[in-house]
This record gives structure tokens, C-alpha cells and sequence, in this order.
């Protein structure tokens, strides 16, 4: 596939008003030749680390997008067991970070990437879950990210560490992405505080979907909102791997914390620019009556 033809495809994705901006982006990518994964990937994070009390954690950060105009979004994914050690590379080799890195590229969000490495023998779960969190942390408290747009996501290890993020730390992030991750033993009143889109493989051997359905049940009992996508006949690397689909990043970074915790009319115009989502997470392409998702407030689409 040539360079003309992979820009024409990219561009029948996204509206006309997003041509513009989205043309002399990708023109530029595409003549440099890049393609963002792998260790190519790694060229784009810096190597920073934190230590609190004794202990130090590694990570890489990737500065996207970042213009001044706005505030970036704050973006943290967690990666799974295979990829601990302290050589503060290894989890940028995991596919979803290129993907994640990529999508936030081409759609021109401003965003902080941060991607930490666990030391061997560790987990997301133990004490370094406070310390992944004091570290986004000192970024809201230099004002240099937008506080209502925190995002976590990641898989196997990651995805159960990411639920952890939720149970210990209610009311922080705009929304998670556990993929392939085991929720038991968390806080549901606290994960119901944020919008989860939890994604889990009928073939994978390692997480059960049963356990997920029952952590979500008492989840929703909570008042909260969770999406669950299984696919059918993926294993859990597979699950890993290939969960990060464009309409999952859609409706994750479409999230916003404490936006507002009223209603809205929804009018026709709005539906023309954007998209919907219903309360748990699933894209609505037509107007229909009830109460709906769009960029992180709620809109009530009343019968004609």
C-alpha cells in the first residue's frame, strides 16, 4: 500500500472539519517515514523515574500533541507481567503502547503519555499502585495536565492493575480500559465512581469473564457504569493485544470527570458533530429517545 493510498483512508475516517489539520499531519508522518511502534516507539519517551519512601519506580513519558492552546490530557497504561525488570524498556515493546501512542497522534490529542515499568518480582496491585498514583499526581499539582482528563488502562497484570487504580483511588480518573484483568477483591463502590470499558476473550485461559460479570453486577448496584465486550475465541494474549480498537479510545477519551452531574436537553444540531454513547459506553450512530453520552456530559433525547 502506498503512501496516497494509506492517507486516503485515514482521511474517510474523520469529518470534513478535521480534514485540514489531519492532512498536513499525516503528510508529515508519512514523509518522514515513520512507523510508530516497536522500538521506534521507544525514541518518543523520555526516561524519567519517581521514589517514594524506598521505593523507586521507573517509567517513560511521551509529551503528544502538546501545543500550548490546551491542556494535555493525562494518559497511563500498565503493562502486563512479561514486561517487568528495571531496564525501563521492555513495556513500551507491548503492542498497545504504539496503538495508544498512534491514535492519539493522528486525532490531535494533546496528551502526556506515561508508561511505568514494574520491578521484577512486583505488581500493580502491592505498594506500587500508590506510587504509579503519586506520580500522576505531581503532575496535577504542577498544572501541567487537565485533572478531568485522567485515563488508565492495560492488560493482563495491567488490566487487574488498572481496576486496582479504581478500587484505591475513587473519583480520580475520567474512565479505565482493563483488558484481560481480574477485578476480584476490588471496592465496587469505589470503581463505580469512574466509567469502565472492560474487554475479555472467551479462549483466554488465564482471566474468567464469570468473575469480571460478577464484579460488574455489584459495580452497577453501586450506581456505576460499566462496559463489558467479550470476543469471542481470543486468547489472553490476543485479548491483549488487539483490544485497543478506534471506537474503544473513542469512548474512552470522550470521557470527562466532574463535568457536570445534570442533563442536558439534547437538540438535533448536537448529533451532527461528534459522538454519542448510551449509558454504558455503547456508540449510538441516530437520535432515539432516552438519555445519552457526548463528550462526557449526559443528554435526554425526549420523543417527538
Amino acid at each position: 500500500m502506498n503512501k496516497q493510498t494509506i492517507v486516503t483512508a485515514l482521511l474517510a475516517l474523520v469529518s470534513p472539519m478535521q480534514r485540514w489539520n489531519r492532512i498536513v499531519m499525516l503528510v508529515a508522518i508519512l514523509a518522514a517515514g515513520i512507523a510508530v511502534h516497536g522500538q521506534e516507539v521507544s525514541a518518543r519517551f523520555s526516561r524519567e523515574s519517581i521514589t517514594l519512601g524506598q521505593v523507586t519506580l521507573l517509567y517513560r513519558k511521551a509529551e503528544i500533541c502538546h501545543s500550548g492552546a490546551r491542556k494535555p490530557v493525562l494518559v497511563l497504561y500498565l503493562h502486563g507481567g512479561s514486561s517487568r525488570g528495571s531496564d525501563n524498556e521492555a513495556q513500551l515493546q507491548e503492542k498497545a503502547v504504539s496503538v495508544i501512542y498512534q491514535y492519539l497522534l493522528l486525532h490531535d490529542i494533546p496528551a502526556t503519555f506515561i508508561v511505568p515499568q514494574c520491578p521484577s518480582g512486583g505488581g500493580w496491585t502491592s505498594q506500587n499502585r500508590k506510587v504509579v498514583n503519586e506520580l500522576l499526581k505531581s503532575y496535577v499539582k504542577e498544572g501541567t495536565v487537565d485533572a478531568d482528563r485522567i485515563y488508565v488502562m492495560g492488560g493482563s497484570m495491567g488490566g487487574t492493575g488498572t481496576w486496582c487504580q479504581l478500587s484505591y483511588f475513587p473519583d480520580f480518573y475520567a474512565a479505565a480500559m482493563p483488558v484481560a484483568g481480574n477485578p476480584t477483591g476490588m471496592n465496587a463502590a469505589n470503581v463505580a465512581t469512574t466509567p469502565v470499558l472492560t474487554v475479555m476473550g472467551t479462549a483466554d485461559a488465564m482471566m474468567s469473564i464469570t468473575d469480571v460479570e460478577t464484579f460488574m453486577a455489584d459495580v452497577i448496584a453501586a450506581g456505576g457504569s460499566v462496559r463489558l465486550d467479550t470476543e469471542e475465541g481470543w486468547s489472553h494474549p490476543t485479548t491483549c493485544e488487539q483490544s485497543y480498537t478506534e471506537e474503544r479510545l473513542d469512548w474512552l477519551f470522550s470521557q470527562v470527570r466532574g463535568v457536570e452531574t445534570g442533563i442536558r436537553e439534547m437538540v438535533n444540531s448536537k448529533w451532527s458533530n461528534g459522538k454519542c454513547y448510551d449509558l454504558v459506553g455503547r456508540p449510538i450512530s441516530l437520535p432515539a429517545s432516552g438519555i445519552y453520552i457526548k463528550d462526557g456530559k449526559k443528554y435526554i433525547q425526549r420523543k417527538r
